[in-house]
């Protein structure tokens, strides 16, 4: 399978880059795509193009000769551009790719397509958003937010009215985090770290989401499952050990003596009414800190996480290590202020 090439949209974003690298590492050749002016690349493994995947209409000669797609651009920001980006030009790359005879598709979209569950623990066939309209009700969230819900759904909605030959994959991600994020939780202003601090992180790690897209989309070229049939799986850790934003604070502390790491957790009530009063939605739903996302699916089809939050999280601590001996040093060697 490596020397094949494979397409990655959304190759410049914070996965997209992580994927880009460990293709290459894995012996294939990528085509990578970006809406911005692309990166020089120093790899004749790698070829960039920039695609305007809102407006671009043909996209036959970006799949031509790929093997393999794995589609990481979206929009999460412009409430505007979701609908054109997330729902259309993932139909019209997906029918490209098919008629271009592309052997595996692989679709990132999110834990946020469940909105706030009714119930706490939330598997692959738990109810979503409503894709057709905005049901305020549905998700404790800004406008934009659920609107991005809705719009990575109707991406997942658009591939299963494409795929008739493609093996297709759906990887809905819980919170994807690198080591900059594990560790940026201290750049949170005072307020969101009491009121955050007890909350479930649902974090993944970035590493993990990579490798997991990958495997699926090797699954597909192997030509394991049916053509045309879309599988759709949670992609989370939310099993594991001490998995709140305290829990980590209170090692990072430990390490690096920052204080930033040492607040006051507020009782979960408090950040419960917050959401409350700000959304101005009665409490029947869960919000995203209460909910449980099961990767008991992804995990029986055969997929086992190839870092996990507790290898992310030391090589947090030691960062953070790093950072503190690195600082402590500086002050040793500078020279004292003239008096």
């Amino acid at each position: 399978m490596p020397d094949e090439t494979i397409l990655v949209t959304g190759a410049t974003g914070r996965i997209g880059r992580v994927v880009v690298s460990d293709l290459l590492e894995r012996g294939y050749r990528v085509r990578a795509t970006t809406s911005r002016t692309p990166p020089s690349a120093d790899n004749r493994r790698l070829e960039w193009r920039k695609v305007d995947l809102a407006n671009e209409t043909k996209l036959d000669l970006l799949v031509e000769g790929c093997s393999g797609v794995i589609h990481l651009a979206a929009e999460i920001g412009k409430k505007d551009l979701m609908r054109a980006v997330n729902e259309h030009a993932t139909e019209r790359l997906a029918r490209a790719a098919q008629d271009a005879g592309v052997k595996a598709f692989c679709y990132t979209s999110s834990i946020a397509v469940y909105g706030s569950g009714r119930s706490i623990h939330i598997s692959e066939s738990s109810p979503v958003l409503s894709v057709d309209k905005d049901v305020v009700s549905e998700y404790w969230a800004l406008d934009y937010v659920r609107e991005y819900g809705r719009t990575k759904l109707a991406g997942e909605l658009a591939l299963l009215r494409v795929a008739e030959r493609m093996r297709c994959t759906v990887l809905r991600p819980a919170v994807v985090v690198d080591i900059g994020q594990i560790i940026g939780v201290r750049d949170w202003n005072l307020v969101k770290r009491m009121l955050a601090s007890h909350r479930h992180a649902h974090h993944i790690y970035v590493g993990d989401v990579s490798d997991a897209l990958i495997w699926s989309m090797e699954q597909g070229l192997a030509g394991k499952g049916e053509p045309g049939r879309v599988d759709i799986y949670n992609l989370a850790e939310d099993d594991r050990d001490m998995p709140r934003h305290i829990d980590f604070m209170r090692k990072a502390f430990a390490v690096s003596g920052d204080r930033r790491y040492r607040v006051f957790s507020a009782p979960w009530i408090v950040d419960w009414l917050h959401d409350f009063i700000r959304f101005h939605s009665l409490p029947i739903r869960n919000p995203l800190w209460r909910m449980r996302f099961s990767g008991e699916r992804l995990s029986k089809a055969g997929y086992r996480l190839k870092y996990g939050m507790a290898k992310a999280e030391q090589l947090a601590l030691a960062r953070l290590a790093k950072e503190t001996r690195t600082a402590m040093q500086s002050d040793l060697v500078r020279p004292d202020n003239p008096v």
